[in-house]
């Protein structure tokens, strides 16, 4: 699975202007994928997981953010030096994203054949009915059923999975090298969640591309990926493979996020209320001078609150945090 990678972050930082300053939202992020390959990025909302996501496709909104270091370095190309009609062929060609939300990012005047075969033309330069073939493909590929029907429907005409998978269509339509799956399940049922899952794992299996899975679900992430991400503040705090984070937690933030996760295989009797992690994630403005986790966690020494920490490399396994001594990066 692993190789060289594909997608390369080094050092990413965005920024956001606004009334009361200059807020920095990531804080050198760096992360890879290569080809074949899930990496979960998982945190609470506003950890920085969908603004890395959109940083690395330049859709940072500019003003009021900006992108302000590091490097997205693209099978060898950094994207960040990239010209904007070199990004817009880049963007739904090469590099694909979910977003959250499929109903909101569906545009509701227009069917959801013509949504598709608008990226098929774009990109592909099908029109008529090349494209409409393409499309209904697509939907096939889904499993979407009666999929010359769903062509010619519009996005409120079609259930909550439906669309993701209407969503999945239009993100595979080229066929890229790298998916960005930002939260794929968001507001599905369980069932079809695992509907979601099983065919966004048959997709890349059988294009053998590099998949980013953005969620809050630490159980979807034991499932799909086979290394995470732990993200906090802006941050990456935590980073190994899947098997080894989950097993060996070593930042307090993966460990409150492993206890928050309820333990079915305990019998009913023995079963005890849920850990928490107390406070809530910061607000960008009020973030300090030290580890972003620091007043949340139970562990915090007294450099924790002055500096960050800096990562800390033992066997491929990454942890930011002043209580883990190693070998520093």
């Amino acid at each position: 699975m692993a190789g060289e990678p594909l997608l390369s972050v080094e050092g990413l930082c965005v920024e956001f202007k606004g009334a009361r300053g200059i807020a920095r939202v990531l804080n050198g992020v760096s992360l890879s994928v290569a080809a074949g390959e899930t990496l979960g990025i998982v945190g609470e909302s506003g950890s920085g997981k969908s603004m890395t996501a959109l940083a690395v496709l330049r859709l940072v909104p500019d003003p009021p953010g900006r992108i302000s270091a590091g490097r997205v370095l693209f099978r060898g190309e950094d994207l960040l030096q990239a010209s904007t009609p070199r990004m817009r062929d880049i963007r739904g060609n090469k590099i694909s994203m979910i977003f959250q939300e499929p109903m909101t990012s569906l545009n509701p005047v227009f069917t959801v054949g013509a949504q598709i075969c608008e990226t098929l033309t774009l990109h592909l330069g099908l029109r008529g009915e090349a494209a409409r073939r393409r499309s209904i493909e697509l939907l096939k590929d889904v499993r979407i059923p009666a999929a010359e029907q769903r062509f010619d429907e519009y996005p409120h005409q079609l259930s909550g999975g439906m669309r993701q998978r209407v969503m999945i269509a239009m993100a595979m339509a080229c066929e890229p090298s790298l998916l960005i799956a930002d939260e794929p399940t968001t507001a599905l049922d369980v069932t079809v969640q695992a509907q979601i899952f099983d065919l966004l794992r048959e997709i890349q299996k059988a294009r053998g591309m590099g998949l980013i899975l953005i969620t809050h679900d630490m159980g979807a992430i034991a499932e799909m990926a086979d290394r995470v991400a732990v993200m906090y503040g802006g941050r990456v705090v935590e980073e190994g493979t899947t098997r080894d984070v989950l097993d060996h937690p070593q930042h307090p933030y993966t460990k409150g996020l492993i206890a928050c996760v309820p333990d079915l295989d305990q019998e009913v009797g023995e079963r005890h209320a849920l850990t928490e992690i107390p406070g809530v994630v910061p607000s960008v403005w009020d973030l300090q001078q030290g580890c972003p986790f620091a007043d949340r966690c139970d562990e915090a020494i007294a450099p924790c609150r002055t500096s960050m920490p800096a990562d800390v490399v033992s066997n491929g396994h990454r942890v930011a945090c002043w209580q883990r001594p190693g070998e520093r990066a």
